[in-house]
């Protein structure tokens, strides 16, 4: 039967799979009435990243199911959570390229679809050397616990996809915003500050164990696009 620490997890991962999915199409429905193409794409961001933690959701379920963690014995959790990492880097930095660089923006693109199919392949074909699990102790008291082995190629591969956010749609932005005046200054210092709130919770996500710490690092996580909504919000 899950203690607090498995509840307050799996409560919170699946805040985060149901609003992120909710909020993305919000986003796309408002896209669809203001035709703006960008906030689309940051609808479907939404959603993918809502799916980041499909994992831990899943195993909530199986959990409150059967009283059992999923079967994580190919690494199902990872694979579940991280297969959508790939497609949000893309699309973020897609989002990032456009409004920055767009004449160049496929010089960059072309790279980072590289760099993320690389990282697809590496991590699908072992997930259990990508990422370091921890398995309850007592089956069902707690839910599958784990973060990426960044000393691995994968890890390695997702660091710089995740720095290079960082820079571009982060410092990019920040520093576009003291470029800009009016309300271009405004729209660009909340997509940099959605950006930067994405790289922090979601490296927190793998720095933080499970208990009370994680309610306030999920919902940074969520915070982070709507910040980046307001910023693209015509």
């Amino acid at each position: 039967m899950l203690i607090l620490e498995g509840w307050i997890d799996g409560i919170t991962a699946s805040g985060v799979v149901i609003f992120g999915i909710i909020f993305g199409i919000f986003f796309l429905y408002k896209s669809r009435k203001s035709g703006a193409k960008i906030l689309t794409i940051l609808g479907v961001v939404n959603i993918l990243a809502g799916l980041m933690y499909l994992g831990v959701f899943t195993d909530f379920l199986v959990v409150l199911m059967t009283q059992n963690n999923l079967d994580n014995t190919y690494g199902l959790v990872g694979i579940l959570s991280y297969i959508w990492f790939a497609p949000i880097i893309i699309l973020a930095i897609y989002i990032g390229a456009e409004l920055l660089v767009p004449k160049k923006k496929w010089y960059l693109m072309i790279l980072i679809i590289i760099l993320s199919a690389i990282f697809e392949v590496l991590f699908i074909l072992d997930p259990l050397g990508t990422f370091n699990f921890v398995d309850p102790v007592n089956p069902g008291e707690i839910l599958i616990d784990y973060n990426v082995n960044m000393f691995t190629p994968a890890g390695l591969i997702m660091a710089v996809l995740l720095l290079t956010v960082l820079i571009i749609l982060g410092f990019g932005f920040l520093i576009k915003s003291f470029q800009s005046t009016g309300i271009l200054k405004k729209k660009f210092f909340l997509l940099s500050m959605g950006s930067i709130c994405f790289c922090i919770f979601g490296l927190l996500e793998g720095l933080t164990a499970p208990g009370l710490m994680v309610i306030f690092v999920r919902i940074g996580y969520l915070t982070s696009f709507w910040l980046m909504y307001f910023g693209l919000k015509t």
